[in-house]
């Protein structure tokens, strides 16, 4: 099951207009066991674009089971968006799923690929589809 890879780009979310925005910039998350020992994740976002002097600042972030929830952001129409959010301090993080949608028709349905992403996420993270 671990690691976990997949392509995702980083959003940006607006308070004022309540709007997302995707980053053009092709990244790839990994999820793996963290050193820290059982029920600790490692989650790295880092650019795919090899590109010098463009901003591909990778995020790292420490998962702890039952403290993180992976949810699709259901009122995207335009795409797959998944918000990551951690329980104890509220801080949210969303990504967009960059594998071709299959369904030229909604953009917003979930690729077989995606359902397997967001299982094995869920599996680890003890959380319920």
């Amino acid at each position: 099951m671990l690691p976990i890879k997949f392509k995702a780009g980083r959003v940006t979310y607006d308070e004022e207009t309540n709007s997302c925005t995707p980053s053009p910039i092709k990244g790839e998350i990994t999820i793996k066991e963290s050193e820290e020992g059982p029920g600790f994740y490692s989650f790295a976002w880092q650019s795919r674009d090899k590109t010098a002097g463009s901003n591909n600042t990778a995020e790292d972030f420490l998962l702890i089971a039952g403290d993180v929830t992976w949810k699709k952001v259901k009122s995207c129409k335009t795409g797959r968006v998944y918000m990551l959010t951690f329980l104890s301090s509220g801080a949210k993080h969303l990504f967009w799923m960059q594998d071709i949608s299959e369904d030229e028709d909604d953009l917003s349905k979930d690729t077989d690929k995606d359902i397997k992403i967001n299982e094995s996420i869920h599996q680890i993270l003890d959380e319920e589809l």
